[in-house]
């Protein structure tokens, strides 16, 4: 299980908006689809087979398995939400010509990683950050990219105004693999003491995952 020695820093710094940039992939080919962290799961079925069972730190799970996550985001505020990561996107650099990067950024593999977080708790988790972090074999868990302005090819923004008991949302998370690095596993990881939970599953191109949706309906 990867040990979180230190949360390594990573954030852009947008140099222009981003209103008219695109997600061209055509310089990377349409490309066969790959897997983070090969076959590792777990079953989160229950006794019954009835799916019941709830994961416990050191899972590993499947994408769109949803798991349990209480922790405190910040001082005097406690969160119990439901956390499913439901699709891996490899992306391009390209799609961040807009933003000023530096060389090790710009040598890096951008995941485009999509979760679904339901409020359980009773606290308004408005502006909240998830403790996900990208594993990608290291020791390390890199934290997603901070985009402070609009980034129509992932939406990158903290839980929504008023996100209160019940209330569910649909996330897009950026991370950057550093050079010959690649995703292995998402993980989540409240605190440095706790073992993380962790998802892997095929992972595909933005356009591929576009398709898939089309094609349902």
């Amino acid at each position: 299980m990867t040990t979180l020695a230190r949360l390594a820093p990573l954030a852009l710094v947008a140099a222009l908006a981003l209103s008219g940039c695109g997600g061209d992939d055509s310089g990377e080919g349409s490309g066969s689809s790959t897997t983070a962290g090969g076959d590792s799961t777990i079953s989160t079925n229950g006794p019954d087979g009835d799916g019941s069972q709830t994961p416990q730190p050191g899972a590993e799970l499947a994408l769109g398995d949803s798991a349990p996550l209480t922790w405190s985001p910040k001082q005097g505020l406690e969160g119990e939400v439901d956390v499913s990561v439901d699709r891996l996107d490899r992306a391009t650099m390209k799609d961040f010509s807009a933003f000023k990067l530096d060389r090790a950024m710009k040598r890096s593999t951008p995941y485009y990683v999509h979760v679904t977080v339901k409020n359980t708790g009773t606290s308004n988790l408005s502006g909240v950050e998830l403790p996900i972090f990208l594993d990608n074999g290291s020791d390390v868990l890199f934290p997603a990219a901070r985009i402070t302005s609009s980034f129509r090819p992932c939406p990158s923004q903290p839980l929504p105004r008023q996100f209160t008991e019940g209330k569910r949302a649909q996330q897009c998370l950026v991370f950057l693999a550093a050079e010959k690095t690649r995703l292995q596993a998402i993980a989540m990881r409240p605190t440095e003491d706790t073992e993380p939970i962790t998802w892997t599953g095929k992972i595909t191109r933005p356009a591929q995952a576009k398709q898939k949706v089309a094609a349902k309906g």
